[in-house]
């Protein structure tokens, strides 16, 4: 071989080592640059906003609520509406009216009802109330008024504004 072959040779040598080069380059770049933009596209968005349950309150006074909240039904746009709270220990049942208004136009009324749990170190009893499964309209406001009644003729109500979510 001629100094000219050699040398024509070895510059093709450094090509394809150069080239070599440049595509580890762009591999490891385009690795890089993926995992930074495909981390913002798997978090999860949040679908709704759910009002977290307060803790439970102090001493009970009389007939009221502590907490209201709902659990869908998978798969279909039906709700379980619940209520949560206290009365006076000589009270023995609690019965729950629950009317659902959206648009100020009522959509679902439904009743239940609940033994009272004693509950001394509140002083009184609590309860439950659970409707069985409402159909309600998804990613609409919809305002639950829950009426109260108990065996010894008191009543008291609460409302709550929720925004139910997609099956």
């Amino acid at each position: 071989m001629n100094n000219e072959e050699q040398s024509q040779s070895m510059g093709t040598k450094q090509y394809y080592v150069l080239g070599f080069i440049v595509l580890i380059a762009i591999v490891v770049a385009g690795y890089l640059l993926r995992g930074k933009s495909t981390n913002p596209a798997t978090s999860p968005a949040p679908v709704a906003v759910v009002a977290a349950p307060t803790p439970t309150p102090g001493p009970i006074t009389g007939l009221g609520c502590d907490m209201q909240y709902y659990n869908p039904v998978i798969g279909f746009p039906k709700y379980y509406l619940t209520v949560e709270g206290g009365d006076l220990s000589t009270a023995k049942k609690v019965d729950c009216t629950f009317t659902v208004t959206v648009d100020k136009k009522v959509v679902a009324t439904e009743t239940a009802s609940s033994p009272l749990t004693d509950k001394p170190q509140r002083g009184g009893g609590t309860f439950r109330c659970t409707t069985p499964a409402v159909d309600i309209t998804p990613k609409t406001p919809a305002i639950v008024d829950v009426v109260l009644k108990d065996d010894l003729k008191a009543s008291s109500t609460c409302s709550s504004t929720f925004l139910f979510p997609a099956p």
